[in-house]
């Protein structure tokens, strides 16, 4: 965006107060942190040095030291990527927080229990009007995701019905009656499976942890305690992307106009003011 004069000063690559270049600048200085994202190293830290210690839990319990030792690496590893230390501390020290009381529970009863408590946790809560939506639970994800797919189509295709019928009722090109009482019909089954499907989640996914084998369970839970470390590096990078952005226009803002600009606008300003004062008998 910028070309060195070599003077200690730069010039601005593009014309910056236009909306196209303001546009590009934004472009590439969200490209440029995707690229950083996509090299982060957070992943190579955890199937190096969390997984593994994650696995072991069952058999060898949490040991003084786990927690700093994972800080410890994941800051390293974060700092050489560009990120500044403290915010790389912060990031693994959160997830170790977040994370812990299931850490406590897989050293002591095993993965599969770190799971069943997640979905006691939901069943617990199925009542409660303050608590998340029950397709939006992590059980419910984890223990019956075919059954979501499945409501995911319907809900999509209760929506097309509904759009297709309000088209209908409010069209001059209207279908026939029998045609539109086809869809309505259509729609409060999609709507009656929706509901049924909603009914049985708990049910399903219950079934699903108790047949799930032991083996499966690591992976299983492990896959939702990675999401959460790389939801954290997100919400980072994202804070990140926006703090450049607005340095960027601030930047614009004041620097956009160069002094050629600025002279130009200074000199056409005073033609005209001459120009105006001869209109007015001034000479």
């Amino acid at each position: 965006m910028f070309a060195d004069r070599g003077d200690g000063y730069a010039d601005w690559r593009h014309t910056v107060t236009s909306a196209n270049g303001r546009d590009a600048a934004h472009q590439a200085i969200s490209h440029a942190v995707a690229q950083r994202a996509a090299a982060s190293p957070w992943p190579r830290w955890w199937a190096e040095t969390v997984e593994p210690m994650l696995r072991q839990l069952p058999d060898h319990g949490l040991h003084v030291g786990q927690r700093y030792q994972l800080v410890k690496d994941f800051t390293a590893d974060m700092v050489g990527a560009g990120i500044d230390r403290f915010a790389a501390a912060g990031i693994a020290a959160t997830w170790w927080e977040e994370t812990f009381h299931e850490l406590e529970t897989a050293a002591s009863r095993g993965w599969k229990a770190v799971i069943d408590a997640w979905l006691t946790t939901t069943e617990a809560s199925k009542d409660d009007k303050n608590a998340p939506n029950l397709a939006d639970q992590t059980a419910i994800k984890l223990l019956a995701g075919h059954q979501l797919a499945e409501r995911t189509h319907l809900t999509d295709e209760h929506a097309r019905l509904n759009a297709e019928i309000k088209a209908a009722e409010t069209s001059d090109d209207t279908l026939s009656p029998t045609e539109i009482k086809k869809l309505k019909s259509a729609r409060a089954k999609a709507k009656k499976d929706i509901k049924a499907i909603d009914a049985s989640l708990l049910a399903t996914a219950r079934q699903s942890l108790d047949t799930m084998p032991l083996a499966n369970a690591p992976a299983t839970a492990l896959g939702v305690l990675r999401c959460r470390i790389e939801k954290l590096v997100t919400e980072h990078i994202t804070t990140i992307e926006r703090s450049i952005l607005t340095w960027y226009d601030n930047l614009a803002d004041k620097y956009g106009t160069t002094l050629r600009e600025l002279e130009t606008q200074r000199d056409t300003a005073g033609v005209r003011l001459n120009q105006h004062l001869k209109e007015l008998g001034y000479e």
